[in-house]
């Protein structure tokens, strides 16, 4: 008997994956959770094969479910299955112990060829997501140099690119903040320096909205 977690927020998209598993592997048990919080509150009493986990759920996401395997040693093999084509959701995913990557706009077609890649031992991305695999050592090492670059700032300049990140204006951070505008202006030139940006005066909010991810 194969033992499956199913995880997503989506009860009209979960039940279409529970059904579409169950008419394909007949000697398999499907759970269900709604959140990421649901999941891991089951993963703490119970054991299954495969964990098929969304990423951006409410309380808990995907990244936290992850996560919550890795530090409690939970072997379960998990599948990312989402909506998102985002290569920085890839690689953190699989630098989390993932093993599968599927998009949902491909999952009726490949979510069961995907589970017997996986069974067998071997990960499983989906088509269209094949260069974000071939890319991966490389992408890796540049959100590493990133992050070590975030890491630089000061604390008075986390806080403004926080804020920067939520469009606010150098007024609005000013108050925010309780500095001067002149305060803030300087942040920016100092933050743009560390991270390398150039370019305009827009050119810190489009390096915001590139790396928003990276920013917490």
């Amino acid at each position: 008997m194969v033992r499956i977690l199913a995880v997503d927020d989506h009860p009209i998209f979960r039940k279409g994956l529970v059904g579409l598993i169950k008419d394909e592997i007949k000697d398999c048990e499907i759970s269900e959770a709604e959140n990421g919080a649901e999941a891991i509150e089951i993963l703490s009493t119970e054991n299954f094969d495969f964990l098929i986990l969304d990423i951006d759920m409410p309380e808990k996401s995907g990244i936290d479910v992850l996560d919550h395997l890795k530090e409690n040693e939970i072997k379960t093999k998990t599948i990312i299955l989402t909506m998102h084509n985002d290569e920085l959701f890839f690689n953190e995913a699989f630098n989390r112990g993932a093993v599968g990557f599927l998009l949902k706009e491909d999952s009726s077609i490949e979510i069961i060829e995907c589970l017997e890649r996986v069974e067998a031992g071997k990960p499983f991305v989906s088509k269209k997501l094949l260069p974000f695999k071939e890319n991966r050592s490389k992408f890796n090492q540049e959100m590493s140099r990133v992050k070590e670059l975030i890491d630089s700032l000061t604390k008075s300049e986390m806080n403004t690119l926080k804020l920067v990140a939520q469009n606010k204006t150098s007024k609005e951070i000013a108050e925010l903040l309780f500095v001067t505008e002149k305060s803030v202006e300087n942040y920016r030139s100092r933050i743009c320096k560390k991270l390398d940006i150039g370019g305009g005066s827009n050119s810190l909010l489009r390096w915001c909205a590139s790396n928003k991810d990276l920013i917490k």
